[in-house]
């Protein structure tokens, strides 16, 4: 049963008179208009770069990326403007049309100084997973959207027809399914303890029961034992990316660094091991297309009396590129399959909605970049930065200039995301300016190997229009983010050495560098008028775009302009 919860701390749209793009209900309550475009699409490839659609495009089929780089608007030159480039705020940033110090959402997770605790961005304790978890000793906190501050696009969808229309999130990670999703909808995502896609009480009190049914039917557990092998045997994958036998390469969850790689998870039968090994491979991508698939026929999505929204969320990508970086074999084969996967959906779409009675956008969350050792192996000045640079070194720093060097004094209340949370309570205790205990803090971090640069709150305070303080300023929120945040180098990670503990995640994201910001925005159907586009845009441009293709208003917060030429 859906559900149409109270929403905490989020705006909501402003009620809009219905458009002509809505379908109408006469005086005889006979239909009086159809929607001009009947289903929205938004599809996210987590962590798709975006050089590699123009990279790798003649070993795509027709149809796939190609028909939407060739028939739609293809923005070859998407970049995010903010500097925290991570699944969170990517996907919240897609459908706000705005950026993290609007939405709210600056991290997959932060400190919370009231709880004193780091809390998910989509964690709720005041909700519970749908369905309960069948062997679990306590009770699990289910998962809400209630830390993003803005509106969607598919909150202001549901606005604009009055509720009529139908919201549809897909993921396999629960970030990513719901801060696409609106505040009402049918949000699912997959869990690797349950072998199954699960929802949150927020959204419902049970799973649709076409979910339920391919639950039932184990397809998560049929790829058990089936080796991932190249896609095409006969290309010659090194020429294309590079060898496959690379030393600082991953090996995931006892999959190895080379093809085939297994996907049982070093397991005798289907658990949990399994789950986030085969989610480590192409098959978790088809299993979530398989049930897009369901969704739209079970869901009736094009087909009701206002227009439908489908938010997809492909994940497979991120974590073969953490674990085997962007230059791997392994990447190539996921992309290629990514190809197909466009393909599919668009073939499905074609006949179930009809080609020209939907708009379908696809980008990414963030690029990656590239495994130091690889980078530094190709010429690159590359590395890894300790992580006791912002926590062991810092406050032995501090106690030196500040305390005339005591040890052991409480300085940070937490360092993630390369950033600092200062202990206000204790600076103020000494006699001290947390402002000026941060800027001093910044400016000596700023001169340590491997980092680019160092900024204090205060120095975040205001736009800079440009740069990068301006792109840190985007990610910045002040009751969220730390007292000091940390950017480091091109090709550097705040990342200890590699060891066997890093497996599955040798490589990662997070910066203002291109490598992270790039990604790719291809836009299909709806009016949009088709052709390669060279200019800089942000990929907050899809919901000002897909508004208008519905004819309606963007949701409160987009602050991202429509792009010029699109629409005749």
């Amino acid at each position: 049963m859906l559900k149409r919860p109270l929403v905490l701390g989020v705006l909501i749209v402003a009620a809009v008179a219905a458009t002509a793009g809505f379908f109408l209900i006469g005086k005889k309550g006979t239909p009086a208009q159809q929607p001009k475009v009947r289903l929205a699409v938004l599809i996210v490839f987590d962590q798709l770069r975006g050089d590699y659609l123009g990279k790798w495009d003649k070993l795509f089929v027709e149809g796939g990326f190609r028909r939407l780089m060739k028939e739609g608007a293809w923005f070859t030159n998407c970049h995010y403007p903010y500097a925290a480039t991570i699944t969170g705020p990517g996907h919240a940033s897609l459908v706000t049309g705005t950026s993290p110090s609007r939405h709210g959402i600056i991290a997959n997770e932060w400190y919370d100084r009231e709880k004193a605790d780091l809390v998910p961005a989509v964690l709720s304790e005041q909700h519970r997973p749908i369905p309960a978890p069948a062997h679990s000793a306590k009770a699990l906190h289910g998962a809400a959207p209630l830390r993003r501050r803005q509106p969607s696009l598919g909150d202001a969808l549901l606005d604009a027809s009055k509720g009529k229309s139908r919201v549809v999130s897909l993921s396999l990670k629960d970030r990513s399914a719901i801060l696409l999703a609106a505040l009402r909808a049918i949000c699912c995502w997959f869990s690797t303890s349950a072998g199954a896609f699960v929802s949150s009480s927020y959204y419902t009190d049970a799973l649709p029961r076409w979910v339920t049914d391919f639950n039932r039917g184990a397809r998560a557990d049929s790829f058990f034992d089936h080796d991932w092998d190249r896609l095409l045997p006969k290309l010659d994958y090194a020429r294309h990316s590079g060898p496959d036998n690379v030393a600082a390469e991953g090996i995931g969850y006892d999959q190895g660094q080379t093809f085939p790689h297994p996907t049982n998870g070093g397991l005798k039968k289907p658990g949990q091991d399994y789950y986030q090994a085969m989610l480590n491979t192409p098959y978790g991508n088809q299993m979530l297309l398989e049930l897009a698939k369901i969704a739209i026929d079970a869901e009736k999505l094009g087909q009701g009396q206002a227009t439908d929204f489908l938010c997809l969320s492909f994940s497979s990508n991120d974590l073969i590129g953490h674990c085997w970086g962007p230059d791997s074999q392994e990447v190539l084969d996921i992309t290629l399959r990514s190809d197909r996967v466009v393909k599919e959906l668009l073939d499905h779409l074609d006949d179930r909605v009809g080609a020209e009675n939907y708009v379908i956008a696809i980008s990414a969350d963030h690029g990656i970049c590239p495994i130091p050792e690889v980078a530094k192996a190709a010429g690159k000045k590359a590395g890894r930065v300790s992580p006791q640079l912002l926590t062991t070194d810092a406050i032995a720093f501090l106690s030196k200039r500040f305390a005339a060097g005591k040890m052991g004094l409480p300085w940070l209340e937490e360092a993630i995301n390369g950033q600092i949370y200062l202990n206000r309570r204790f600076i103020r205790e000494l006699g001290l300016d947390t402002g000026a205990v941060g800027r001093t803090l910044a400016e000596w971090l700023g001169s340590q190997p491997g980092v680019l640069a160092a900024f204090s709150s205060a120095d975040l305070a205001g736009e800079a229009n440009s740069g990068l303080r301006e792109q840190v300023r985007q990610s910045f929120d002040p009751e969220r983010s730390g007292d000091v945040v940390v950017v480091l180098q091109p090709y550097h990670l705040l990342s200890p050495p590699i060891s066997p503990r890093l497996a599955a995640y040798r490589t990662t994201h997070g910066s203002p560098h291109p490598y992270d910001t790039h990604v790719p925005l291809l836009i299909y159907g709806g009016g949009i008028r088709p052709g390669v586009h060279d200019e800089r845009i942000a990929p907050q441009a899809v919901v000002p775009v897909i508004s208008r293709a519905l004819s309606i208003t963007p949701p409160a917060g987009c602050d991202t302009a429509l792009p010029h030429g699109l629409f005749p």
